[in-house]
């Protein structure tokens, strides 16, 4: 497995490049693997994961057989492919990689290229009934936009990746809506000049626009937000107003294909109510209060904020930044509401610990700790009895989750 991974990870040296001529012969050379399922395509600026989950959980219920594919992961690469809840294995990662590897000859396939093919190759040999498939990034010329979908959905349209798709919403919005096809309904929470970006390219390819609104807010807790779509009522853990408009979405999809697969109203109930989407308002404890959430740009940032405030005892924020976010913006919507501020670094592509600093400290005192395990450590120790926050990155939040779990395997190793 090491040396699988080795090889994926060594298919970043050609950076990402953005086409689909490579992910397409590559596919054709296994016998055009994504012709052999249905599918949801999911695009957009935030949203993307949170929205398949709930996509996948319903239509599980039903007793489909459902592929999944996400990216990036927290932990372990495999769980970005899985099927009915489960993740591919070690050794049909390793087998299928070595299948692709012998098949691809002289095709120098990225990462996200390679990846791809291998989900799609693994999602037809498990004869998956639907697949629901969020973009790596922007749609157009994205590896994933090769399929044909049942229901595309663009979530929103906010301003990340802006070196590959542009430095204006209409740009980054055109970009996103290269996953609408021809006869294909999209479903989207874009609004404003974005969400007239997508209407034009729905327009010339004859594709349903179904716009969707927040869903209504009953109740939110600890454990569990209530909210209603269409009078009937709902539950999901997934937590933030944020959470509401992305179930909005997933029942827009679920509707554009609930006859086809025959879901149930029981079915979108039971199946909101079991999604699971880790690292996004994630409460690690309540006694002290942990969150841990993957909030990477500035739109993720405000809607981060925004839950933060509904809480008292905001003590600690560890916080890590990707060199090329707006770090400036999203330290100015979450910083002001802790009373201490660690910085760090995720382990892929960070900003440097002293130049996040030196942003911060316009706003509170900070700690820096480049290692981001020891700076977990120092936060836990600073908590007390206080709200610890830890955020800015999902790689920052996957070094976290990883060190959580050597600790709870340690403790059960000692009895």
């Amino acid at each position: 497995m090491h040396h699988t991974l080795e090889f994926l990870y060594g298919l970043e040296r050609f950076g990402i490049k953005l086409g689909l001529d490579v992910v397409t012969q590559l596919l054709k050379l296994l016998g055009n693997p994504h012709h052999q399922f249905q599918s949801i395509h999911i695009a957009g600026t935030n949203g993307k994961g949170s929205v398949a989950a709930f996509c996948d959980s319903v239509l599980r219920q039903t007793g489909l057989t459902v592929g999944l594919y996400t990216s990036p992961h927290l932990i372990r690469f495999n769980e970005r492919i899985q099927v009915n809840g489960i993740e591919i294995t070690d050794e049909e990662l390793v087998s299928l990689t070595e299948l692709i590897r012998d098949k691809m000859g002289k095709l120098k396939p990225t990462f996200f290229e390679f990846t791809t093919a291998l989900a799609f190759l693994y999602f037809a040999q498990k004869k998956v009934d639907v697949a629901v498939v969020e973009t790596g990034m922007g749609g157009r010329l994205d590896a994933t936009n090769v399929i044909t979908p049942l229901v595309s959905v663009i979530t929103n349209i906010g301003k990340d990746h802006m070196e590959y798709l542009g430095n204006s919403l209409t740009e980054i919005a055109a970009e996103k809506a290269g996953i609408i096809k021809e006869n294909v309904p999209v479903v989207t929470a874009a609004s404003g000049d974005a969400l007239r970006v997508i209407r034009d390219v729905a327009a010339k390819k004859n594709a349903q626009v179904i716009e969707v609104k927040t869903a209504r807010k009953i109740q939110q807790t600890l454990e569990v937000l209530s909210f209603a779509i269409e009078e009937k009522k709902y539950t999901t853990s997934l937590l933030g107003d944020h959470q509401l408009t992305n179930a909005a979405l997933a029942y827009g999809a679920i509707t554009c294909v609930r006859k086809k697969f025959g879901v149930s109203d029981k079915n979108i109930i039971d199946g909101f109510k079991a999604t699971r989407w880790p690292g996004r308002i994630d409460i690690l404890s309540k006694e002290p209060l942990t969150i841990i959430d993957g909030a990477h740009n500035v739109d993720g940032m405000r809607a981060l904020a925004a839950f933060v405030k509904t809480l008292s005892n905001r003590k600690i924020l560890l916080l890590g930044i990707a060199k090329d976010k707006e770090a400036e913006e999203m330290v100015k919507i979450i910083v002001p509401l802790f009373e201490q501020v660690i910085v760090t670094e995720g382990s892929y592509k960070p900003m440097d610990v002293k130049q996040l600093a030196s942003i911060v400290k316009t706003y509170r005192p900070v700690k820096s700790i480049k290692d981001s395990r020891k700076a977990f450590e120092k936060a836990k120790g600073l908590q007390g009895n206080e709200m610890l926050l830890i955020t800015g990155s999902l790689y920052l939040i996957g070094d976290v989750l990883s060190v959580m779990k050597k600790e709870t395997i340690a403790a059960q190793q000692t009895f």
